[in-house]
């Protein structure tokens, strides 16, 4: 499985030659072997790249992602098979009973209000004691709103007169780092044979990816800490703060006793995941904690 996440913004040729992805622009030539690559990240005007080229790298397993001028997602190109169960697998993503679900709902938004605090204490901001009351708090009768009010609680305290809707440095960074999470959840999905359609909480007709963004709620924290790390005033990503913030996949974490990389834990979580759905199995959910910064992994722009 690839590890690299390859990042292409400036006007290029891009092709794939003995297994090798060959990206030619004004700057010379780079090559990099498909097997290592595990997403791309592509926004920018005049990145030409074949339909034969996106083929080979669906059979490889290489998540396509295309962003707009906000690090808004427009477009994730996956395989159309990911998995030799992939029928079944949908079958009983269909058939799971909603009280499964909306236990496994549970669970994913008392980690991510978990990790929310313990994100602002990494970060040396107020406000962890108020915001892990709301994981404290959560049942099936309030999960949605104990998510609200604490999303709009830490946000306060993360950055004062923040509005997630408008166009601000700080959105762009946030908005960056959650595409590269969200589709490396995806990439993984689609290997374990799920649909991304077919969601835990997220039911939208005009989502793809209504699963992608029910798991990524407890990463949520572990990319604001990196952006927050990165403060910038421009609203325009550079090379290096992209190449940072996606550096994301490769930092350490919690999940089931051990420490991670965030890639690794998002292939336990989708598989612990898999059992739950297709073998029935009682464990509870694989859900990563958050840690302080530390790579763990190198990452390839």
């Amino acid at each position: 499985m690839g590890f690299r996440t390859v990042e292409i913004s400036k006007a290029c040729e891009i092709h794939i030659k003995d297994g090798q992805l060959e990206v030619t622009s004004k700057d010379g030539m780079t090559l990099i072997p498909v097997e290592d690559i595990n997403q791309i990240m592509v926004h920018g005007a005049n990145i030409r790249l074949s339909t034969m080229d996106l083929s080979i790298l669906s059979q490889n397993k290489v998540a396509v992602t295309t962003l707009d001028e906000k690090y808004l997602p427009t477009a994730i190109v996956l395989p159309f098979e990911g998995n030799s169960r992939q029928s079944k697998m949908m079958h009983a993503q269909i058939a799971t009973d909603r009280e499964i679900y909306l236990d496994l709902w549970c669970r994913i938004i008392k980690q991510k209000i978990y990790n929310q605090s313990r994100a602002l204490s990494i970060m040396g901001l107020d406000g962890a004691e108020d915001i892990i009351k709301y994981a404290e708090g959560v049942s099936f009768d309030n999960v949605n709103r104990m998510e609200a009010l604490a999303a709009k609680e830490y946000f306060a305290y993360y950055h004062a007169g923040l509005n997630r809707r408008t166009d601000d440095p700080v959105n762009s960074r946030l908005n960056y780092g959650y595409a590269v999470v969200r589709s490396a959840i995806v990439r993984s999905l689609v290997a374990s044979g799920f649909h991304p359609t077919f969601g835990i909480h997220h039911d939208s007709q005009l989502n793809a990816f209504n699963l992608a963004d029910d798991l990524i709620e407890p990463y949520r924290a572990m990319v604001d800490v990196v952006a927050h790390n990165n403060v910038g005033t421009n609203l325009q990503l550079s090379k290096v703060e992209r190449k940072a913030i996606a550096h994301i996949l490769h930092n350490a974490c919690m999940v089931c006793g051990a420490k991670v990389n965030v890639m690794a834990s998002i292939d336990i979580m989708v598989e612990s995941l898999k059992r739950i759905i297709l073998d029935k199995s009682s464990e509870p959910l694989q859900l990563p904690t958050i840690l302080p910064v530390e790579s763990m992994e190198g990452i390839t722009e």
